[in-house]
């Protein structure tokens, strides 16, 4: 009876019944794969708040391009070099562990628009900039100053008297006011990660638009790792403070930071859930010592700046260190001391 059921069952049926089963088979296909490279399912909060649609177009839009296996990153001294980087490489649809560019143009547009780079000597300045200072300076000093109340609230009144203040205004009573709260906990927050994600962004960027020789790019790339060393003690520390600091850096209000969060949430699954990149790159994995290429420009181009003595006690332990090559790097004035800018 059966037999002779399905046998009734029109052709176009059973053909409309073939393309589901493929279909959904694709679909599952594609899924596993995706997990496979770090993405994971909406979590129950995330659907709940209606944003699942929102969150798997994050998984599309992270889902990491990687070269070979992701088990042999492990022990690819390249890739550990490159693991900064990927932070950026995710949102770009770069190749993760390879040092190269999937969209050169928009690259060089972004470079251009985004941080006024449009050459070399650009590029080597703002590099510089980051490792040595960077936003990390502006943040800590804002802080330090919102340690006394009476001036945060004051500066708060004061940035809030015009109804149409400036966009600039309006971001820095926000950050004042975070600062007040300390909110995500940012009074013992040390930026500095924010600075070096960034820089290793910028050191493939170069690369791939021919800014940097390979040989400089890896060697800035073992520059900004022994930066993070200095700073943090895992992968997951340096997330945090990259994302929190980013936070404080938008500054676009409730709608706009809902969905940055929710972005760099879905980002940090795949740079350290089950299968992410970072977690399958030991913290500790070795990688090339520096030679402190990107001084030996700026020394040619006579762009280096050295802290100050009375800078020097405030200076984190990685500035200092950086200071220290530099120095060595430094023109000397007729006493036989470098010269201090």
């Amino acid at each position: 009876m059966n037999v002779s059921f399905l046998s009734g069952i029109p052709f176009p049926v059973w053909f409309a019944i073939g393309c589901v089963v493929v279909l959904l088979l694709n679909h599952y296909v594609k899924q596993a794969a995706a997990r496979a490279k770090g993405a994971v399912p909406a979590p129950r909060d995330v659907r709940k708040a209606g944003k699942e649609k929102d969150w798997n177009k994050l998984n599309e839009h992270h889902t990491p391009k990687v070269h070979g296996k992701r088990e042999d990153m492990a022990t690819d001294p390249r890739a550990r070099l490159l693991a900064p980087s990927m932070v950026y490489a995710l949102c770009n649809g770069d190749p993760v562990n390879e040092l190269a560019l999937s969209a050169p143009e928009a690259t060089k547009t972004m470079m251009e628009h985004d941080w006024g780079i449009t050459d070399r000597e650009g590029l080597i300045r703002q590099l510089y900039s980051l490792l040595r200072a960077g936003q990390r300076e502006g943040f800590a000093s804002l802080r330090e100053r919102c340690q006394k109340k009476s001036w945060a609230e004051s500066e708060i009144a004061r940035l809030s008297k015009t109804a149409d203040s400036s966009m600039e205004d309006w971001e820095s009573r926000w950050r004042i006011r975070r600062f007040l709260d300390n909110d995500r906990g940012i009074q013992t927050l040390d930026f500095a990660a924010w600075d070096f994600l960034r820089a290793a962004n910028l050191t493939r960027a170069g690369a791939g638009l021919g800014w940097l020789s390979e040989d400089e790019a890896w060697d800035t790339f073992a520059l900004i790792n022994r930066a993070l060393q200095h700073s943090y003690s895992s992968w997951d520390e340096a997330w945090e403070a990259y994302r929190t600091t980013r936070w404080l850096w938008a500054a676009e209000g409730d709608v706009q930071t809902a969905a940055n969060d929710l972005h760099d949430r879905n980002r940090g699954e795949f740079l350290l859930g089950a299968s992410g990149l970072w977690t399958a790159i030991p913290w500790d994995a070795p990688y090339p010592t520096t030679r402190f290429l990107l001084l030996d420009a700026l020394a040619d181009m006579g762009a280096l700046r050295l802290l100050q003595p009375s800078a020097w006690r405030y200076a984190s332990a990685w500035e200092q260190y950086l200071d220290a090559h530099a120095r060595t790097r430094a023109p000397m004035s007729i006493g036989g001391k470098p010269i201090v800018q």
